[in-house]
């Protein structure tokens, strides 16, 4: 690992338009993706309770080097000098994190991704506020709130989407299916919401024009590639999205990318983002939301409307540039 010298020489040394080198670790690797559109080099830290990459989820954006977890602390190699560390959750990075950071001296960020879970006492929730970086951030002001920070103790950074990649095609046209996008759905029924999608749709023995991806074992499997996985967003008339403990999921925001016209849960952040009847429909109600499914594969006029409104709800709330933007200027400020 390179030393608490190294570290504050880069430091002194560092020109203002040099990328910088930033320690962090596997979390989402679509994130992740849209986070090297800033230019930096980042070097991801594995270990006992940390992630692995995922390569059939997504390949190793530009960039990024996956370090050896076999070298366990001296993962870092002695040539690289890290500017930053970046931690994305409070379980398993954080405690890393700021070990490293200490060591060499340099800036802790502090991401994160989830909420907190209903069931912890005040007491548990008030230690957690604790773990804080020298810039704390949430993916939105509900994960902010949720947590109990206030804004001027944390700042949010709204995901960003690649509304270039992630578009509709006016040469596929759209089949009159229902897809859901999803990794082991079954197992986090919990917090995806597995059950509510079978009272929906009726599965196992559903008359809906059903396609699910997502690695879930016994029921689907991932995309082969980012590409595949927009190809099934633009062949598909509607997202159904059943996400109950998400502050908002990227598949979502990539599917109102795409044009799908959206059926999905009220929940955590999605009522700020889709409007019933305006750019998707929303509720929590089964019966209601597989109205609102049926309604859609019998209407393919009021569908395209939808979809068109959630695309430019997206373009105009998430996207990539502002995604980009804030994250520099949190590191630069860092």
């Amino acid at each position: 690992m390179p030393t608490t010298v190294q570290s504050l020489t880069r430091q002194a040394t560092r020109k203002d338009d040099d990328p910088l080198n930033i320690l962090t670790f596997p979390t989402h690797e679509r994130y992740q993706t849209n986070i090297a559109e800033t230019g930096h080099n980042f070097y991801m830290w594995q270990g006992k309770g940390i992630k692995p990459w995922r390569l059939d989820y997504s390949p190793i954006p530009k960039g990024h080097v996956l370090l050896n977890p076999e070298k366990e602390n001296n993962q870092i190699p002695d040539y690289v000098d890290i500017d930053l560390v970046l931690s994305q959750n409070k379980f398993g990075q954080f405690q890393i994190a700021e070990q490293i950071s200490k060591q060499l001296q340099c800036p802790l960020i502090s991401l994160e991704h989830t909420l907190p879970m209903e069931s912890w006492p005040k007491a548990q929730l008030m230690e957690m506020r604790y773990m804080r970086g020298h810039a704390n951030l949430f993916i939105s002001e509900y994960s902010r709130a949720k947590w109990g920070w206030k804004e001027n103790e944390a700042g949010v950074i709204h995901h960003g989407v690649n509304t270039e990649l992630f578009s509709p095609c006016s040469t596929v046209e759209r089949e009159s299916r229902v897809l859901s996008v999803v990794n082991d759905w079954v197992q986090r029924d919990w917090c995806c919401g597995f059950k509510l999608w079978q009272q929906i749709t009726g599965h196992p023995e559903s008359k809906m024009p059903l396609q699910v991806l997502g690695d879930t074992p016994g029921l689907s499997m991932a995309a082969e590639s980012t590409e595949h996985l927009i190809q099934e967003y633009r062949c598909s008339r509607i997202f159904l999205n059943t996400s109950l403990i998400s502050p908002v999921p990227t598949s979502l925001l990539e599917a109102m990318a795409c044009g799908c016209a959206v059926v999905t849960t009220a929940t955590c952040m999605i009522p700020e983002i889709v409007k019933n009847g305006e750019n998707g429909y929303i509720s929590n109600d089964p019966a209601q939301l597989r109205e609102y499914v049926n309604k859609l594969l019998s209407d393919e006029d009021l569908a395209t409307e939808l979809g068109i409104a959630a695309r430019e709800t997206v373009i105009n709330n998430f996207s990539l540039n502002n995604f980009v933007d804030g994250w520099n200027e949190v590191f630069y400020n860092a």
